[in-house]
Parts: C-alpha cells; structure tokens; sequence
C-alpha cells in the first residue's frame, strides 16, 4: 500500500514533458551558462525538425518557435547577469528578424541585404559569446527585465509584424525587377 501511494505522488511523464515545455517558454527565472546553451539547442532542433516538414510555412513557424525560445533564454541569461540586457534583446530580434528575411527569401550572396545579414550575424556572435561565457553574478536579481520585454508576448508579435513587412517590402519592390 506504501508503494501504490508513493508513486501517485510522483508526477506522471506527461506532468514532467509539461513542466519542461513550460519552461523553456517562461520568460521568468534565471540561466546558467550550461542550461543557456541547452535551451538554444532545442530551440534549434525545434526549427530544425519543422523545417524538415513538407507542409508550407513550417519553417518559417520554426523560425518564429527558435526566436521565442532564444527571447526568453536570452532574458533569463541576462538576469543571471544581473544586466536588464536591452542591447542583448534588441541585437538578437535584429538577427532574427534580418537573418529569417534573408534566408526564407533566399537572398544571393552578392546581394546587399546578405552582407548586412553578415554584419548583424556578427553582433549576434558577439552578445551570443558574451551570454555564454561571462560567468552568473552570485546574487541574481529575479526583478531585472529589458523594458522591450515587460510584456513578452505583445514584443514577439510586434517582432512578427516587423519581420511580415519586411518579407513583404523585399519580395515586392526589390527581389520584383
């Protein structure tokens, strides 16, 4: 009888699967350097395995799932900080933004946009650097936030607008000769 109510105690491998899911959507706590890595990873495989779908638009969804992801791993990174990290988020959107652009259109690599995509690829090389190496504050403070991100999800749409008009100008008046 002692096992049959232990192990009703312990949560089921859906409650676990949840729980996971949930945090890696959360934008509240902190990250270590090693779970920071983590999270960009499954958000990469994430984009990675609906781009592989056949079903229009997937990877672009993908996309989107990644840049979420890499928001919020980037918010708590800059808490462990103890940064509010606006230069951070700003650099990242730029990079998601400019560098989802350029890929879903597929931009030559003469062109103009790719080497300002090379540029942007370079500031976020160096804030994703930044983020990953600088070892965590020993006391985090758990109220730090980019002001861009005091409401998450109306700064992600407003970045899914900006990235829906830029798609649109670039395909309309200047890959259209």
């Amino acid at each position: 009888m002692t096992k049959e109510n232990n192990s009703s105690n312990e949560p089921s491998n859906l409650q676990q699967i949840v729980k996971i899911l949930r945090e890696y959507i959360s934008f509240k706590g902190t990250l270590t350097r090693l779970y920071f890595w983590d999270f960009l990873v499954l958000g990469y495989v994430f984009y990675h395995f609906l781009s592989l779908t056949e079903i229009p638009y997937f990877d672009i969804i993908g996309w989107f799932c990644y840049f979420y992801i890499a928001l919020n791993s980037y918010q708590k990174r800059c808490r462990d900080l103890n940064i509010k990290g606006t230069l951070v988020i700003l650099v990242t959107s730029v990079f998601f933004i400019m560098i989802g652009t350029i890929r879903f259109l597929d931009i030559a690599k003469t062109d103009v946009l790719f080497s300002a995509g090379k540029i942007i690829f370079i500031f976020y090389l160096g804030v994703y650097l930044y983020a990953q190496f600088m070892p965590g504050a020993k006391e985090k403070d758990m109220n730090l936030t980019c002001p861009l991100l005091k409401l998450p999800n109306m700064y992600f749409i407003t970045c899914i607008a900006i990235f829906c008009i830029a798609f649109w100008a670039i395909n309309s008046f200047y890959l259209i000769k």
